[in-house]
């Protein structure tokens, strides 16, 4: 049975991999590993060892404790249960995820920097930031 902090390093694993918009095989590919490993890495039917979650913090651009945000502090082995709040951000929720790599992706196609400032307002203004 995987440990619920592996599972949980796994999904956080697959949402950063996804909202790079990188398949799994080109991630195996980065790490020098099976897309099958990365697989179970995502699933966390295998643990990360070490040296491997450093290799995963240069390939998508992470801090290691990224993670392990989520986690319940109290108890600092599992994540948090079904009926608990959800972990503030956008990465709590798959979808959101999707969202943001399709909105990345498009963000990147818009040539003119000018309109790409504009957007960004219009994002932060959404927010209230």
């Amino acid at each position: 049975m995987p440990h619920p902090v592996d599972i949980h390093v796994g999904k956080r694993t697959r949402q950063r991999r996804e909202i790079r918009g990188l398949p799994q095989k080109e991630l195996a590919r980065q790490l020098g590993i099976s897309f099958q490993q990365v697989q179970k890495y995502e699933s966390g039917a295998n643990r990360i060892s070490a040296s491997k979650l450093w290799q995963l913090c240069i390939v998508l651009d992470v801090e290691p404790g990224y993670f392990f945000e989520g986690l319940d502090a109290g108890s600092r082995n599992r994540p948090r249960a079904v009926g608990e709040a959800p972990q503030e951000g956008y990465e709590a929720d798959p979808r959101s995820a999707r969202q943001v790599l399709d909105l990345n992706q498009n963000f990147q196609r818009i040539a003119n920097a000018r309109v790409r400032r504009q957007v960004v307002q219009l994002v932060k203004s959404l927010t209230g930031s």
